[in-house]
């Protein structure tokens, strides 16, 4: 109802400013033309007039029609000299003495005369005498059909208006009716019932567009509910299990009136608390990553440190032997996190893989790229990006028992952070590759060529160091 309200009053005001500009111009083209039938007669006799005198005016000049009604010629003396049949003896305008001059005047009146009259005043001279002659002709009928023109406007404008006004009514009644729908669907739509739709016409308009990107938004709403509920059942399991084993030992504890040894806190409780303590850590990393992004604290750091570092941390376990080939590279970025980044991809690489892991690194162009591959049983492609949802699980081989499944998620989102990216491929050996790419955005690529060292100053065994070309981005 409001967009008819509003459609009227833009009618009504459109067409009442186009219904007044139409009554002004015919009444100026009326005007016009009553003024060139007058000012042609006037001055064919002021010419007359100037050539041989008042007597040399011709009769015939001054009787009506041509669009003349009423004619007269005004000496200096205000006297009519010459005038039509009919016309009044005194002068039917005062008009001031003045040859050559051209004066126009409306909504004359003449004595004896009904109606108004448009008349047009032309000076002459003879000799040093000075005349007007003055050419009226009656403007009744052209004002009548200015009336009546106006009426017949007075009368359409409204009808128009009504006729303008039910068809908005029905067409935005009809296009907005699909939008009715909707706002009903949509308000019978609850947190517990995400997987309803909003109807879409058939139509192929914005409506249906509309309905479209509702459904869209609907659909991701649902998928992120329902990522939301396994997130939150799968935080419980894996919290779960920890806290069973705690709570079973200090309740059999309890039970038995015992206290409980320092090698069942160092071997299962003490780290049963850490996992947990990992896991949560790690959580709520997630979390205000979600919330407002990951904080970095960005540095100058030296990348190729980094990652022997981590190399050596590992070597240091004897866990896996780690074949590294890296090129000294200088970026900006967030050194603990990178570590942390590298240090679960590494340890992932490690737990999975059969004897051999490979960590590569080098500068293509303005990003570093890391590679971790092993040669463990490799992971299948349509499970590639489920690897890094959280408390993602795949089969045995490549998750150990006490994994939450959090590891690779977190690497996902502090890579992000950093502006780059992180994609699982099939390595060489016949594993699963890691690889990581960071921008170097206003690094320094080190023009160096001796070994890169670990944290300790020592050269990591099987490390090779490829000289780059120094450049600054």
């Amino acid at each position: 109802m409001q967009s008819t309200i509003i459609a009227a009053a833009v009618v009504t005001v459109a067409l009442a400013v186009g219904g007044m500009a139409m009554l002004f111009m015919l009444h100026r083209a009326n005007n016009e033309a009553m003024y060139r039938s007058t000012g042609r007669q006037a001055y064919q006799i002021a010419a007359a007039i100037e050539r041989r005198g008042v007597p040399g005016v011709d009769m015939d000049d001054l009787a009506p029609g041509a669009g003349v009604d009423v004619i007269q010629v005004i000496d200096a003396d205000g006297r009519v000299v010459r005038s039509s049949p009919g016309a009044p003896t005194g002068p039917i305008i005062e008009i001031d003495q003045a040859p050559h001059t051209y004066r126009y005047f409306d909504d004359v009146s003449i004595p004896g005369f009904s109606g108004e009259f448009c008349a047009t005043a032309v000076g002459a001279e003879y000799g040093d005498q000075y005349f007007t002659v003055l050419a009226l002709d009656r403007a009744t009928g052209v004002r009548h059909s200015e009336w009546i023109t106006g009426i017949i406007l007075a009368v359409e404008i409204p009808l128009l208006v009504v006729v303008a006004a039910g068809a908005v009514y029905l067409l935005v009644g009809r296009s907005l009716r699909p939008v009715s729908r909707i706002t009903k669907q949509v308000n019978e739509i609850t947190a517990t019932a995400l997987e309803q739709r909003v109807p879409v016409p058939a139509a192929d308009d914005e409506i249906s567009t509309l309905a479209t990107t509702m459904n869209d938004m609907l659909s991701r709403l649902e998928n992120a509910r329902e990522a939301q509920l396994r997130f939150v059942a799968d935080a419980s399991h894996e919290l779960r299990s920890p806290l069973t084993s705690i709570v079973g030992i200090l309740d059999l504890a309890d039970d038995t009136d015992s206290s409980v040894d320092l090698p069942t806190v160092r071997t299962i409780l003490l780290p049963e608390a850490k996992r947990m303590q990992v896991m949560v850590d790690d959580l709520l990393m997630l979390a205000r990553a979600d919330e407002n992004g990951l904080t970095v604290n960005l540095d100058e750091i030296d990348l190729d440190d980094v990652v022997a570092a981590e190399v050596a941390r590992v070597r240091s376990l004897g866990s896996a032997r780690i074949r590294l080939h890296i090129t000294p590279i200088r970026m900006i970025g967030d050194s603990d996190k990178i570590t942390r980044a590298l240090r679960n991809v590494i340890d992932n690489a490690v737990r999975h893989a059969r004897s051999m892991v490979s960590v590569t690194m080098h500068a293509e162009r303005d990003v570093a790229v890391v590679t971790i591959a092993d040669d463990g049983s490799g992971i299948p492609v349509r499970d590639r990006d489920i690897v890094f949802q959280r408390f993602a699980r795949l089969d045995v081989d490549r998750r150990n028992q006490f994994g939450a499944g959090l590891g690779l998620a977190i690497v996902q989102e502090i890579v992000r952070a950093h502006g780059g990216t992180a994609t699982i491929g099939e390595s060489d050996m016949g594993g699963a590759t890691v690889t990581i790419t960071l921008p170097l955005a206003a690094s320094e690529v080190r023009d160096h060529t001796t070994p890169a060292t670990t944290a300790s100053g020592s050269v990591p065994e099987e490390v090779s160091v490829s000289p780059q070309t120094s450049q600054s981005r």
